[in-house]
C-alpha cells in the first residue's frame, strides 16, 4: 500500500525520503486476498479504503499497534489492533517499560 501511494507522490523529495523506509523496515507485508478481504471489512467501519488496507496489513503482520496522526483513525476501534497517535504510543511504551 505504501509503495502504491508513494508511486503517485508528486513531490520527488518526499517520494525519495519515503522510499528509504524499505532499508530500515524489519518486515514487508505482501498483498494478498486475505488483506483485501480484511480491508473491505475494516472499510465498512467508516474508514477510507487506503487506510483500511494499511490497517489490514498491520493486522495480518501481527502488529499490536497502528500508529497514525490521523485523528479520525485514532477514534476507531478495530479488532486485533490498537490505533494510537505517536505521542500516546510513546507514553504507553514508557509506562510499559517502567513496570
Amino acid at each position: 500500500m505504501s509503495d502504491l501511494e508513494n508511486s503517485n507522490n508528486p513531490n520527488i523529495e518526499n517520494k525519495v525520503t519515503i522510499q528509504k523506509w524499505e532499508k530500515i523496515a524489519k518486515h514487508r507485508c505482501v498483498s494478498s486476498f486475505d488483506i483485501l478481504k480484511l480491508g473491505n471489512t475494516i472499510q465498512k467501519k467508516g474508514i477510507r479504503p487506503k487506510d483500511a488496507l494499511h490497517i489490514a496489513c498491520a493486522i495480518v503482520s501481527n502488529c499490536k499497534f497502528f500508529i497514525t496522526t490521523d485523528k479520525g483513525l485514532t477514534n476507531k476501534i478495530i479488532d486485533n489492533i490498537r490505533i494510537l497517535n505517536p505521542i500516546d504510543f510513546v507514553r504507553e511504551m514508557d509506562d510499559h517499560n517502567e513496570n
